[in-house]
């Protein structure tokens, strides 16, 4: 079949230290409008452009390439038969649900809008789910992340109806992934059950050591949750699961987080590292508390700790080039109780959604209305050798088109690469 390039795309290639040749998808629509692509695909792409024909056999070989690049109208298929595009084409989907609104802490920072809300999510939430999920060409995994509100606290709304999913995708042949975002305050034996039983992720915010985290992560009554969290994290590791930390870093625990982080270490936990967005923090607070971390991260490598395998660095794409921070707007969005279709889970009720589950439209086609949420880039960030590790930090903070971190994430990801050059020399 002879294919023709969409006059308005064009392929574009950077070096980068790290990831080597980068290419890229240009869409002249706009200039924040790029697609990455790999190698294989840059390649298929130079032949079709000198006007070469694709042999049967590359065809064959490429077909999954070849639909993503008609569907996303990079490619114009011109012999008949035609590529339609009939379905939306994604291989993996990332979903945030929000179970509940309910949570069992008070914790004064959370930045959650809807918090406390008195609804409940829809009873028929993971058949629309399902029915979204079975319209999208090629998907082979869905990615669910169960949040909150604290998810924990309302188990038996959702246990069953994530086995009928995982159950029905199974049978379509897609693969579901489970992550739990927790404060891990509550666990009976038979949430470890379902945890062992279905593969579950699960990943648990800490805030720093003792008094550090308990300043903010407080029970209702009052007191502290830090006992109890590492409790229920020793429970999860006896049973055989080893769950991840997150850790945002904040005006008032910037100090105490490079102790988590030792202690982390010491017991070779996996955990993420991110600046609390907003204001919460100055640039030269999280200078300062990363320029601790990544010291007790090179030290680490001493003793074997797998830092590229165990640390994700904030937002950034430290391990594969891309075009934007977070996958929201491409095949990632966060789903609210009721089934509405958010860019992301901070904006519940507090923004705009981009649809509704109950609707006519494909999920995948929903989420891609955000897309332009990530344009707006700065004049600074195009033409900065990490434009494909940062992307200009979150699009929903960034001042002036680029993160109030700009300075540092650069510093950062400097020392990260430096590391994972060290580790690989070990």
């Amino acid at each position: 079949m002879k294919y023709a390039l969409n006059a308005l795309c064009r392929l574009e290639s950077r070096q980068h230290e790290h990831f080597g040749d980068v290419y890229f998808i240009q869409k002249a629509t706009h200039r924040d409008d790029v697609i990455i692509i790999d190698a294989q695909t840059a390649k298929i792409f130079k032949k079709i452009k000198s006007n070469e024909q694709l042999s049967i056999e590359e065809e064959r070989r490429n077909s999954e390439l070849l639909a993503r690049l008609v569907s996303e109208n990079i490619l114009v298929p011109l012999d008949a038969p035609r590529i339609k595009k009939t379905k939306p084409i994604a291989k993996n989907i990332n979903i945030w649900l929000q179970v509940t609104d309910s949570c069992n802490l008070a914790c004064d920072y959370c930045y959650i809008p809807s918090l406390y809300s008195d609804k409940n999510l829809r009873s028929d939430i993971f058949y629309l789910l399902f029915n979204h999920f079975k319209d999208i060409e090629g998907l082979e995994t869905v990615h669910l992340k169960l949040a909150g509100g604290e998810p924990l606290v309302a188990f038996s709304r959702w246990e069953q109806g994530v086995q009928w999913l995982r159950a029905q995708l199974k049978s379509i042949g897609i693969k579901l992934e489970l992550r739990l975002i927790t404060n891990l305050t509550r666990l009976t034996n038979e949430m470890i059950g379902f945890f062992l039983k279905h593969d579950v992720i699960v990943s648990v915010s800490i805030d720093g050591l003792g008094a550090t985290h308990d300043r903010h992560r407080k029970h209702k009554n009052g007191s502290g949750s830090f006992n109890t969290v590492i409790a229920n994290i020793k429970r999860l590791r006896e049973s055989g699961i080893s769950p991840s930390v997150m850790i945002t870093v904040a005006g008032d625990n910037y100090l105490g987080v490079p102790g988590l982080v030792e202690y982390l270490i010491e017991r070779d936990m996996t955990f993420r590292v991110s600046d609390a967005k907003g204001g919460y923090l100055t640039a030269e607070q999280f200078e300062q508390t990363m320029d601790a971390v990544n010291s007790l991260l090179g030290k680490s490598l001493e003793q074997g700790y797998p830092v590229s395998r165990r640390v994700i660095f904030s937002d950034l794409r430290t391990h594969e080039a891309a075009s934007t921070p977070c996958s929201m707007g491409s095949h990632a969005a966060a789903i609210y109780l009721d089934g509405s279709v958010y860019f992301c889970h901070t904006e519940f009720q507090a923004g705009e959604p981009l649809g509704h589950l109950n609707g006519e439209q494909n999920l995948l086609d929903i989420i891609r209305k955000g897309k332009n949420k990530h344009f707006g880039l700065s004049d600074d960030c195009q033409s900065c050798k990490y434009r494909f590790v940062c992307a200009g930090g979150c699009p929903l903070y960034r001042v002036d088109g680029k993160s109030p971190m700009c300075n540092v994430y650069k510093k950062v990801i400097s020392q990260v690469f430096d590391i994972y050059e060290r580790e690989k020399g070990k």
